[in-house]
């Protein structure tokens, strides 16, 4: 219904014209053309991670990202043919079942393929180690290949329990079957946790982190951060508020030079936490600006403690400081545009998650 009301205001704008007599058909289709695209560029881009979504300016570019899920490490995905993944594959069992073990015939104790495109290697990273082994699932889909970490103890379980090799063997099966390949735009609406080129589809939150690095479109010197992990906070260390002034007393005389453009609680969305706001010079007098916020979490895989930073005058790629352009306003400015875009990713089949 909205398209449709949109056509239709275009339209008749370029009509309007067309009819007063202030221009020509051809330029009045050429107005409604221009409008059309000028309406349709969206002025943010909007980033997925984990299972939250933020916004930043248009143009903005990833930059870095670590992640786990569910225990396991992923590897930034890499781009290679059918053919290049399945010689990797065979690559690696060959030298794996070449290489002797202390204890067993080879490095190799397992080789799994859930599917043709799917490997699972359980393997012995040293002839010498025979307490823990290795879990790598690999899966290519669509020219990208997709690797992931896992490790199993060697130690008897209980009885009547599964050892802890089958169970992490189980979730690796689990973890290759659910996953997509995701361009950085491209939102999905079913629940599952979001990465680099990649999702993995589950309604059921699980051992969830990550920490990604966003660079601002037009500033090369700003980005933003953002990290996430299922433990609180205050298990481990001092609210944000009480950490920042233990810092400034240290400084001394120092601490002159920082100001603080704001401090105090902040809530974002259902989230309560605190941010920092503050510019300081760099080694060769350049002004920069640090904002924090963060949120203890509750310690539940629903609830993470999160954290969200913004940077600028970064140094450059020879290690040089860059003079930001960001004034003090704009930077808060940007700041709060960024903080209230901070959103858990909207599903449509939410049963099963938390909203």
């Amino acid at each position: 219904m909205k398209k449709a009301h949109y056509i239709f205001s275009v339209t008749t704008v370029a009509v309007w014209f067309f009819l007063s007599g202030d221009v020509s058909l051809q330029h009045g289709l050429r107005i409604m053309n221009t409008v059309q695209a000028t309406e349709l560029v969206p002025d943010v881009s909007t980033f997925c991670t984990g299972r939250f979504l933020l916004d930043m300016p248009a143009g903005s570019v990833l930059s870095g990202g670590n992640y786990r899920y569910d225990f396991a490490r992923l590897e930034k995905p890499k781009s290679m043919t059918l053919e290049e993944f399945e010689a990797e594959m065979v690559a690696k069992e060959k030298k794996l079942k070449s290489t002797r073990h202390e204890s067993e015939p080879s490095l190799l104790r397992l080789l799994i393929k859930p599917d043709p495109h799917s490997w699972i290697f359980v393997y012995w990273e040293e002839s010498f180690i025979s307490e823990i082994a290795e879990v790598y699932g690999y899966r290519w889909i669509d020219g990208t290949r997709y690797l992931f970490k896992k490790q199993a103890g060697m130690s008897k379980p209980a009885t009547g329990t599964m050892s802890r090799q089958d169970y992490t063997i189980e979730r690796m099966r689990k973890i290759l079957a659910n996953l997509q390949k995701r361009s950085t735009h491209n939102i999905p609406t079913e629940p599952g946790y979001c990465f680099e080129d990649g999702f993995i589809a589950n309604p059921e939150w699980e051992m969830e982190e990550a920490g990604i690095d966003i660079t601002i479109a037009d500033h090369p010197d700003a980005f933003v951060s953002v990290w996430f992990y299922p433990l609180a906070r205050s298990a481990h260390s001092k609210p944000l508020l009480d950490r920042m002034g233990g810092v400034l007393q240290t400084l001394g005389q120092m601490a002159t030079s920082v100001h603080v453009l704001r401090k105090g609680e902040r809530q974002v969305g259902p989230y309560r936490g605190q941010e920092f706001l503050a510019s300081a010079p760099s080694s060769r007098g350049m002004r920069g600006h640090k904002f924090i916020w963060e949120t203890e979490g509750d310690g539940t895989l629903d609830t993470p403690a999160l954290k969200i930073e913004l940077t600028t005058g970064y140094r450059d790629k020879k290690g040089n400081p860059q003079q930001t352009r960001l004034t003090d306003e704009q930077a808060i400015k940007l700041w709060d545009d960024v903080l209230n875009s901070f959103r858990l990713r909207p599903v449509l089949d939410p049963q099963g998650s938390r909203p």
